[in-house]
């Protein structure tokens, strides 16, 4: 298409629904029709910026003061092509009908309520002084879920999944490893099932580390079982938070068992870091978990309703900077040939960098995934045990489907915000949980606080995968794989890839 300057004045063009941004120092340009992005050069993103912008004055689309009308017909000519432009009055594409999946294929065990730490920040019951008590539980001493509770809760997943394959347990608490006589005789039946019925399932846990004893890391490894660490950084750092019954730092005490667990499998164990407020400098937490020798890392904020710890809207800015700091590190540490799998970022450096199916939903809660409680009750996961209005059913009485319902209904297309969020199908729309501790419900989520970092983890993710070659990002997608959580590879196997066109530059 050829355009003079005075054409560029007509309300000629209208254009799709995207998104340009400024990241790692790149012009970025994100199409949400086609989610295919760009590295695009100044013209492109001048011009792309001015016909986008509804307030602009007539004469404002004219830059030719600034670039050759050549270079701005042939900008226009790009971002008509790429579907980035098109003629006025022309209708947008539909928006696609989003697969709401449901097929349950994850079941979390919440082994025990009880733990040998009381973190600062826990949401539950007794779990620190000063804190209000809430309504989960954990760190009581409440009585750890029965053997037969949990063989009846494998035996539903193996029932529910159908004609499903590939399932997977989690066991989790409280501290699950000290319900270890409840979890090793339950493993036992899982192995049994899986030679009756064909069906293979990954198994793993959670664990803050105080019970990796030899016995413990010798039955991990010898079962299979993946075991993410809960550890919040440098021993100052992780002392500020988590900490044992008496109040002390708990650093010295996971030590052992962190390094017996990372010998037996090196480059192969995950850690979560939980980040609080006062303490959000990423990098140092990055750097002493990698020095341990841990495979992943994934620092998540401490995003709750009230608490001094918790992360606030005045620390969103730091903590956008300090990612961008880590996505800069991560890609200096891949040129090297010692990739650092820093999974909040890497988990979207793999979803952009093909064209995938669009995402409904952030996780699998309640479509895909059940948490059963120690009284044998459904809930959607680990985060919403106790609370009775979640609860979906149990063993007893049967699943109740009635909030997965609810939860389909609530696709990114039909949420408040979620719905005009140019990250919306990237995304999913957010934790579940985030959405209700800070907005009362579901349906809106945690917009200026999760919303904020999802969306800005994205562009750094978009703005790296314009760094990295084919094999850099294929290596990072299979880290990830490897690493993460199941309930957020929930739909996984049904991804559709194709051809990326990132790290294109354009006119």
């Amino acid at each position: 298409m050829q355009a003079t300057s005075a054409q560029l004045r007509e309300p000629q063009l209208a254009t799709a629904e995207h998104h340009l941004f400024e990241r790692l120092g790149k012009s970025l340009l994100f199409n949400v029709e086609t989610m295919l992005f760009y590295e695009v050069t100044p013209v492109t993103r001048d011009l792309m910026g001015l016909l986008a912008d509804p307030a602009a004055p007539g004469d404002a689309a004219d830059l030719s003061g600034t670039y050759p009308d050549a270079e701005i017909q042939a900008a226009v000519g790009y971002l008509v092509r790429e579907g980035f432009l098109r003629p006025a009055g022309t209708p947008p594409p539909p928006r696609l009908v989003l697969r709401r999946r449901r097929g349950i294929r994850h079941l979390e065990l919440m082994l025990t309520h009880d733990c040998n730490m009381r973190c600062r920040y826990c949401y539950g019951m007794d779990a620190a002084p000063g804190r209000e008590p809430g309504p989960y539980l954990y760190g009581s001493n409440a009585k750890g879920m029965s053997y037969e509770t949990a063989v009846r809760g494998v035996d539903f997943l193996f029932e529910a999944s159908g004609p499903i394959q590939d399932l997977s347990v989690i066991f989790f608490g409280g501290e699950p490893l000290l319900e270890w006589a409840t979890l090793k005789r339950t493993v036992a039946h899982i192995r049994e099932q899986e030679k009756t019925t064909g069906k293979t399932v990954d198994i793993s846990l959670s664990t803050n580390g105080i019970q990796l004893t030899p016995e413990v890391v010798d039955f991990l490894v010898r079962e299979k079982i993946g075991c993410q660490v809960s550890i919040d950084g440098p021993p100052a750092v992780h002392d500020r938070t988590r900490c044992l019954p008496d109040g002390s730092g708990s650093y010295r005490a996971i030590l052992p068992g962190i390094r017996r667990l990372i010998q037996a499998r090196p480059g192969r164990v995950p850690a979560r870091a939980t980040v609080s407020h006062g303490a959000l400098d990423l990098a140092p937490i990055a750097d002493h978990l990698l020095r341990l020798g841990f495979g992943s890392a994934h620092l998540e904020p401490n995003i709750a309703a009230d608490g001094p710890l918790a992360v606030t809207e005045r620390d969103i800015e730091d903590l956008k900077r300090q990612s961008e700091g880590l996505s800069r590190l991560l890609v200096r540490r891949v040129r090297r040939n010692r990739p650092f799998n820093y999974t909040n970022l890497v988990r979207f450096i793999r979803q952009t960098r093909v064209v995938r199916e669009r995402l409904a939903y952030y996780c699998g809660a309640a479509r895909t995934y059940l948490a059963l409680s120690q009284e044998g009750d459904f809930y959607p996961c680990h985060r919403f045990v106790g609370l009775p209005d979640f609860r979906m059913g149990g063993l007893d009485a049967g699943f109740d489907p009635r909030l997965q319902a609810r939860i389909l209904e609530l696709d990114v297309d039909h949420r408040p915000v979620c719905r005009d969020c140019w990250a919306r199908y990237l995304c999913g729309g957010g934790c579940w949980k985030h959405a209700l501790d800070m907005s009362g419900g579901l349906e809106t989520p945690a917009e200026h606080l999760s919303c904020e970092l999802i969306r800005h983890q994205i562009e750094c993710a978009m703005a790296v995968n314009t760094e990295l070659n084919v094999e850099d990002k294929l290596i990072l997608s299979e880290r990830y794989e490897e690493a993460t959580e199941p309930y957020l590879l929930a739909d996984s196997e049904e991804v559709r890839h194709e051809p990326s066109r990132t790290g294109s530059r354009h006119a």
